[in-house]
């Protein structure tokens, strides 16, 4: 009898425990469902990822950014993924989102421009700040037409551990180009206050656009975590 009994109890008390987990993966698998939507994120039919555009995928584990002087550089650490099948493109494509949404700090990079005019006004910031120098005053318009943003991969991994190496830099250009300058498209972080040398199709999204962090570093982003219905919704309630 006392066997029967431990046996009913153990059986009872398994099944108490299987409910409480399947009611919480339900009701976090809910919640992943609404953020998601709520978010914007985009659908695996609208997106642009490298998961679903590209042959070869690096997958980004872990990544540093940092001022050098004028100069952010900016570096990956990862995996090449070569021709994943179709149902591991769209399991990352999910896990990204998934990941984002449960991120618990929160942290995300925007996408905005850094023009020419703006340039030596940053770089001056740049110079200032590690020091609390006082901030220098507005450029002239001639030193202010000289200066333009680059951004330049230094090194692409070839083996493991290997990282990829990027930088943003202002480079001096002469007088006879100045009518041929365009703002450079960029990601900002907030959270370390420096924009991210890195490139691909996050670069093509709306001005304002949010890209939530999958992971702890600022390049562990994909398009799969851009707010984009939210950017959309954000430039209607200001026009």
């Amino acid at each position: 009898m006392r066997g029967t009994t431990r046996v009913r109890n153990t059986v009872f008390a398994t099944g108490l425990a299987l409910g409480a987990v399947a009611g919480a993966a339900a009701s976090l698998g809910s919640y992943v469902r609404r953020e998601i939507k709520r978010r914007g994120y985009p659908t695996w039919e609208d997106c642009q990822c490298d998961f679903k555009t590209k042959q070869t995928v690096f997958q980004v584990w872990h990544s540093h950014h940092e001022q050098r002087g004028e100069t952010v550089v900016a570096q990956e650490w990862g995996s090449y993924v070569s021709n994943p099948a179709p149902w591991l493109r769209r399991l990352l494509h999910y896990s990204a989102q998934v990941l984002a949404t449960l991120n618990p700090r929160g942290r995300y990079v925007e996408r905005v421009t850094l023009s020419p005019q703006k340039a030596p006004r940053f770089v001056a910031l740049l110079h200032s700040s590690p020091s609390n120098e006082e901030l220098p005053g507005e450029a002239t318009p001639e030193e202010e037409s000289h200066i333009v943003w680059r951004r330049e991969i230094l090194h692409v991994p070839r083996h493991t551990f290997d990282p990829y190496l990027y930088r943003l830099y202002p480079a001096p250009i002469p007088a006879e180009r100045v009518d041929d300058l365009h703002a450079l498209p960029t990601l900002w972080d907030p959270h370390s206050n420096l924009p991210l040398p890195t490139e691909g199709a996050l670069l093509a999204t709306p001005l304002g656009t949010r890209i939530d962090y999958v992971g702890w570093a600022a390049s562990q982003i994909s398009y799969c975590t851009a707010r984009l219905s939210t950017a959309k919704t954000s430039r209607k309630k200001k026009n």
